[in-house]
């Protein structure tokens, strides 16, 4: 994603911190040189006034990403119920859909922390993600998911734990 293609008042996703709205866009001068950055607000406010500054080069491995569109999001469903994509697609979401789909295929080591972990990252993400987009509540998201990727494999019971912990956020 180039910095071009921001502008203020853009929404953007990230799988822990969810919906946030580019509120400024700055120059930030260093020693060397200065570089652009975007100060992104989360849409929901909590007691905690957070504010994300992100360098523009930064950006795509920080995990803020644009959201995608609705016709994305019935690909990515369609892809968790068939199990197949028919475009390669690399973007953070899709990511988080193939990790969701592997887990599901694949049972999941119960004592490997790190991939609990990264389960539980990427099903808070499209659930919040496919939620926002859709228009829809992350409990009933959380069901869409489960009922697709039902379709392709025997579900590991770890999987129905992470959607049934996103459908309580």
């Amino acid at each position: 994603m180039t910095s071009k293609k921001l502008i203020r008042h853009d929404l953007l996703f990230h799988p822990v911190h969810g919906l946030c709205r580019v509120d400024m866009i700055t120059k930030q001068n260093s020693r060397r040189d200065s570089m652009l950055c975007y100060s992104l607000v989360p849409k929901t406010t909590s007691k905690m006034k957070v504010r994300f500054l992100v360098p523009a080069s930064d950006l795509k491995t920080s995990g803020f990403h644009k959201v995608i569109s609705i016709k994305d999001a019935k690909k990515i469903l369609d892809y968790l119920r068939t199990g197949k994509d028919k475009v390669e697609q690399s973007d953070q979401t899709w990511t988080l859909a193939r990790n969701i789909l592997s887990f599901s295929k694949n049972k999941v080591n119960t004592r490997d922390q790190r991939k609990r972990q990264q389960l539980e990252h990427s099903v808070k993400g499209l659930v919040g993600e496919l939620a926002y987009v859709l228009q829809m509540s992350f409990k009933k998201t959380a069901l869409l998911i489960g009922k697709n990727l039902a379709r392709v494999a025997q579900i590991d019971p770890l999987v129905f734990g992470a959607l049934d912990r996103a459908a309580e956020d």
